[in-house]
Formats: structure tokens, C-alpha cells, sequence
């Protein structure tokens, strides 16, 4: 009987060990349990930089040029023409001619005038000509209203032209006019121009250059 007593008290004392073992367990199991839950995270939302988009401005229309108004031709009754000079050189002579604007419309004119050779009186002389480009070639030439006189020095905005001839031959065969009569290419202005000296034409052979803004060399 006294060894059955002994062999129970151990079993006893060791289920109030474990009892206690087991609770504290428990408590510590459930304590893990409740702190393992996951916890509501919150996601702040991604700002992203604002990049600004530069605003083109499509560049201003060209404002166009205004193309210069061209001079219309010239009109019978503008002009004065006159003789500048005559030189001669190897047996030809070269008279010049100098034509000026004198209405208010400026204009232009182009190519090689008509000269014809005229007697005392307004009589015809035998006259040829031919035109010449061997010093200038012919070109549209703007003549302004408002110039100097024929025959200023360093006049601008006059047209010239150059008549040359051979004085090589013998008196009977030259032509000696007292006026010359020249007809304008584009306007067909016509004026008789008094000669400057006693010309002798050999055999009435003209030769005539285009008009020009500047006095031929």
C-alpha cells in the first residue's frame, strides 16, 4: 500500500507543472496568432513630374515685296533732243545725241532711233542707215520727268544715242545736212535736230547705236 502512495505523487506534482506549461502555451500561441494578422498598408499614390510643353508660335507671313511699277512707254511729244557733241577719230565721224523727258510722266524707251538727213528747207537727203550694237547693246532705258537741260554736265535720267559716219570720199559723194530728223523707237516722237557743224556724210551711210542711259565713250 505504501508503494502505490508513492508512485502517485509524482504523477500529481507533474500535471500541475503541465498545466500550467499548457496555458502559457496557449496564451502564447494565441498572442502569435494575433500579431501575425497583416497589417493594412497604405500605397501613397506616384506624383509624377509635370513636364510643361513648350507652345510653338508658327512665325509671321513675309510680308511681300511690292514690285517696283514699271515706266510705261513713251508717249509722242516728251522730248527734247539735241545734239551733245561730235568727235571724230580714223576717218569716222561720231555725233551724240541726248535725248531728255520733258512731261510729267516718266517712261521708257528701247532700241535704235530712225535718223534722216535734211537738206535747207526740210528737204530729204539720201540717207541709209544701219544699226549698230559694236558700242552698246539695246535695253529698256528709264526716263524720268523732272531732269536738268540737255547738255548739263553729269546729267542723270537722259537717254543717248550715238550716229556715226565715213568723211573718207570725195565732195560729190558726201551729204551735207543742215538738221537731222529722228524718230524714237518706242514712242514714235519725231523732231528735227539742228546739225552743230557742217557734216559730210559719205554717200548718206549711217550707222546708229542704241539708245543708252549714260553718253557713249
Amino acid at each position: 500500500m505504501r508503494v502505490e502512495r508513492e508512485l502517485r505523487l509524482p504523477c500529481v506534482a507533474m500535471r500541475r507543472v503541465l498545466v500550467p506549461a499548457v496555458l502559457l502555451a496557449a496564451a502564447s500561441l494565441l498572442a502569435a496568432c494575433g500579431s501575425s494578422s497583416p497589417s493594412s498598408t497604405t500605397t501613397e499614390p506616384t506624383t509624377l513630374p509635370v513636364t510643361p510643353t513648350a507652345s510653338t508660335t508658327p512665325p509671321p507671313e513675309p510680308t511681300p515685296t511690292p514690285s517696283a511699277t514699271p515706266s510705261l512707254p513713251c508717249m509722242p511729244g516728251q522730248f527734247e533732243i539735241a545734239i551733245l557733241n561730235t568727235q571724230g577719230a580714223a576717218g569716222t565721224i561720231y555725233a551724240t545725241f541726248e535725248i531728255r523727258n520733258t512731261s510729267t510722266t516718266g517712261c521708257t524707251e528701247n532700241g535704235y532711233a530712225k535718223v534722216q538727213m535734211l537738206k535747207s528747207g526740210g528737204g530729204l537727203l539720201n540717207t541709209t542707215w544701219s544699226d549698230d550694237n559694236s558700242l552698246a547693246s539695246p535695253g529698256p532705258v528709264d526716263l524720268p520727268t523732272g531732269t536738268e537741260p540737255l547738255g548739263a554736265s553729269g546729267a542723270s535720267g537722259h537717254g543717248y544715242f550715238v550716229v556715226s559716219w565715213s568723211d573718207v570720199c570725195t565732195p560729190a559723194q558726201t551729204e551735207t545736212p543742215k538738221s537731222w530728223q529722228v524718230t524714237l523707237p518706242t514712242s514714235g516722237f519725231q523732231t528735227a535736230v539742228t546739225d552743230v557743224g557742217s557734216s559730210m556724210v559719205c554717200n548718206g551711210a549711217l550707222k546708229v547705236g542704241p539708245i543708252k542711259s549714260s553718253p557713249y565713250p
